[in-house]
């Protein structure tokens, strides 16, 4: 009898766990399928693995404005944690600029990537400065990049998402810890990328 039970007790917990995963797996592909039918881009759903227990995120890939973009879920997560991340990366023609951009604070400075050859940098604008972390190897072209109108709109994406920006080998990058579960974070990738496009129209125009 109470072998029986605990058979039972296992085969509710699994089958609850089941349906979350299918749950959670089905909200995520509905936010991936709205940004493929947004931009266009093509969408990869790939297939479930061990009965559903394993569902592999999904992605998007192709061309906005004649550049590559990419939105996925790297396999390793945030260094020293197990922490996942949604990676937004954006193509660009300029592969001089190197610069990370992460929110102030111990968890920006645990998203702080290699940054060597990057010194720390201000744009002299209160409100930035102290929401920001800014490194860089080039203090000029970062500061044409952030213009006030860009600047503006750094500080909430980087707030609100507890995401980070990152700059260099001719890619955009945006890097959010988490997965597109929902409307809100859809939309705030959405409006990284808006921003991206025009980060590299100045970038590439100088």
């Amino acid at each position: 009898m109470l072998v029986a039970f605990f058979i039972a007790l296992v085969a509710g917990i699994a089958a609850f766990y089941w349906l979350i995963l299918k749950n959670s797996a089905e909200k995520i592909a509905k936010q991936y399928t709205r940004l493929a039918e947004s931009y266009d881009l093509e969408l990869s759903l790939p297939e479930p693995a061990m009965g559903g227990f394993i569902r592999p995120e999904p992605s998007v890939y192709g061309r906005v404005e004649g550049r590559e973009v990419s939105i996925s879920v790297p396999g390793k997560g945030l260094q020293n944690t197990r922490q996942i991340e949604t990676v937004l990366k954006l193509e660009i023609g300029d592969y001089s600029l190197a610069a990370q951009l992460t929110g102030k604070g111990l968890l920006g400075n645990f998203r702080q990537r290699d940054s060597r050859g990057m010194e720390r940098w201000k744009s002299g604008h209160e409100r930035f400065d102290h929401a920001v972390e800014a490194r860089t190897n080039d203090a000029a072209v970062l500061e044409h990049l952030l213009n006030e109108e860009r600047r503006d709109a750094v500080v909430p994406l980087l707030r609100k998402g507890k995401g980070s920006i990152y700059i260099g080998s001719g890619v955009l990058a945006y890097a959010e810890l988490g997965l597109i579960a929902n409307a809100a974070q859809r939309e705030r990738f959405e409006s990284v990328l808006e921003l991206f496009l025009r980060f590299a129209e100045a970038l590439e125009s100088g």
